[in-house]
């Protein structure tokens, strides 16, 4: 256990704030509306903006390889990522919306090489250091959601105030990769085909990792952006639904740090894949239905389907490959199409208000959504390997 964690550490510092920096907006919506007069439709791009950098991104994965090993390109990442937290916070409304889509693209780029970082440097303990990175990202948000409001109201600079010390944090943890980095390791992948050239893009299974991946991050978007407002038609005030949300979060990030260790020993997994899904669905289902304090209770419980579905599919990318090459190449295809779809997230699901013009009737569209992932995942569960191989 101890020889995991050290040589878990680096991609463990890394995945402290690749959550944090973005769900961080989310309970400051009220004030960012108010401070910049922005629309429901405004601010659904701006909480989408890096989300579709998660999926562009895969369009100069190509070039971002030649900068060498998955350490070094990691580096590079988290050195972009705190310039852009920094320059989003200072730089007024234009610069909100750029430094979010630079940030995008550096966070995008660790989500594509962390799979490849593992399959390198921990290829048999791939479950172990998914499901700990994994719930660090989900503590970190959860925490992020928590102190945003408070630190907002402690002074002048009011939502600037709650994006400081994700600013600090990313600094020190980028110091940190260029003094220890190039130590871990210095292996260099070859540099992957495009995905569109692979075999894994004719291969179904392929095709339901990435749905199954695409509609698990479409769902946990569109409720992580809007899920402190949709609670204060539900009985909390702004403070509270953020604390809830927070907690929530932490919930289900502390169940899914055992998870992929778990799971990893089957070889089908759609069972948990489903039952995931099936959970995450019936619990907005009822968060649709009722108001007040037990609220948080489904919160948790969606929270918890959410928490186990995420970390397993970015397993599957890697435990359905067989060489660092095809993890790269297959978290890049599972990454770059599904984010196209979960950057749709935040957007529908302001449109389902819109038409409702009701935040209870809007949740049920997360709930058909959620069971379709419930479909894909009975089909990717399969225990069958995926070829990702260049075709001749």
């Amino acid at each position: 256990m101890r020889s995991r964690l050290k040589i878990g550490t680096p991609i463990f510092l890394a995945s402290l704030n690749m959550r944090a920096g973005l769900v961080v907006i989310s309970p400051l919506i009220p004030i960012l509306k108010e401070r910049f007069d922005l629309s429901t439709s405004a601010i659904s791009l701006l909480a989408g903006i890096p989300i579709f950098c998660f999926a562009a991104t895969s369009l100069i994965m190509g070039q971002v390889s030649r900068l060498g090993s998955s350490n070094r390109i990691i580096k590079w990442a988290l050195t972009v990522l705190a310039i852009a937290l920094t320059a989003r916070t200072f730089t007024g409304l234009t610069g909100l919306y750029l430094f979010s889509f630079i940030m995008g693209i550096s966070i995008a780029v660790m989500n594509y090489e962390m799979p490849a970082w593992v399959k390198e440097n921990a290829p048999d303990s791939a479950g172990f250091m998914t499901g700990v990175y994994t719930t660090i990202m989900g503590v970190t948000a959860a925490v992020a959601t928590a102190v945003s409001v408070p630190l907002a109201e402690l002074n002048s600079l009011t939502w600037q105030m709650a994006m400081i010390p994700w600013i600090a944090l990313a600094a020190l943890v980028a110091l940190y990769w260029w003094r220890k980095a190039d130590a871990v390791s210095s292996k260099e992948l070859s540099k992957p085909a495009h995905f569109w050239k692979s075999h894994a893009f004719r291969n179904p299974i392929a095709w339901a990792l990435v749905l199954f991946f695409g509609l698990e991050s479409m769902v946990y978007y569109a409720t992580a952006t809007w899920l402190p407002t949709i609670l204060l038609t539900k009985d909390f005030s702004l403070r509270g639904g953020a604390i809830a949300v927070s907690v929530s979060g932490l919930v289900g990030s502390i169940v899914g740090l055992t998870v992929p260790h778990f799971v990893g020993k089957f070889a089908d997994k759609r069972i948990f894949l489903v039952g995931a899904s099936l959970l995450t669905a019936a619990s907005f289902f009822a968060l649709a239905l009722q108001s007040g304090p037990i609220c948080l209770l489904w919160l948790s419980l969606s929270n918890i389907g959410i928490s186990i579905c995420f970390p397993l599919s970015l397993m599957l990318a890697g435990t359905k490959t067989t060489t660092p090459e095809e993890t790269r190449n297959m978290s890049t295809m599972m990454q770059s199409i599904g984010y196209v779809l979960s950057a749709m997230g935040p957007g529908l699901l302001g449109w389902f208000y819109e038409s409702s013009s009701n935040w209870s009737t809007a949740l049920f569209g997360i709930v058909a959504l959620t069971m379709i992932q419930l479909v894909m995942g009975w089909i990717v569960g399969k225990p069958a390997l995926i070829k990702t191989e260049k075709q001749e």
